[in-house]
């Protein structure tokens, strides 16, 4: 089952109900996305995962918002697609840290194995704003910049609730001996 952090919706399964399945299902079985499952991006989450979050949810707020759902959908998926393991990425002299530089590699990625719209393409090259500093040209590249944002931080609460939980068990079982 393919879902969002806080969503209960099978994400994978295609339907009515599902209409963002529709809009993402060749790039969620392409083999180099699926690779994203192999680095992690905040506390367990892994890169892969956190990019169905932020799209599903940039998604959901594009619709809401009456724009361009299916764009935000798909480059949601594509924002991080820079195919390594940042946490052990070892900079060249002079060359600037991931957060500013990940944009680029994503979009270069994307672009060698997708055809991107003119959406797409800002919403993965902009979505560090304002670290990338060159402005949102639509409001869906504002939309992700929120988004990523919130479901990174809500990723790495999650995951020092798992730790904070599993300590307080240990002290519980420590105190109650």
């Amino acid at each position: 089952m393919l879902n969002a952090i806080g969503s209960k919706i099978d994400l994978s399964v295609p339907s009515k109900k599902c209409e963002y399945y529709s809009y993402v299902s060749d790039i969620l079985g392409h083999e180099k996305v699926q690779s994203m499952k192999n680095f992690t991006q905040h506390g367990h989450t892994s890169v892969f995962q956190h990019c169905v979050n932020v799209s599903y949810y940039n998604f959901r707020l594009c619709k809401l918002l009456g724009l361009d759902a299916r764009s935000a959908a798909r480059a949601g998926l594509l924002h991080d697609f820079f195919l390594y393991d940042w946490h052990d990425y070892v900079r060249e002299p002079g060359q600037q840290m991931h957060g500013w530089t990940h944009p680029y590699t994503a979009l270069n990625n994307a672009k060698k194995y997708f055809k991107l719209n003119e959406v797409e393409e800002d919403i993965i090259v902009k979505h560090m704003f304002p670290l990338t500093t060159k402005l949102p040209k639509y409001k869906e590249t504002v939309c992700i910049t929120l988004v990523d944002k919130f479901c990174g931080a809500w990723e790495v609460v999650e995951h020092w609730g798992e730790i904070a939980g599993k300590g307080a068990k240990k002290v519980r079982k420590a105190v109650t001996e």
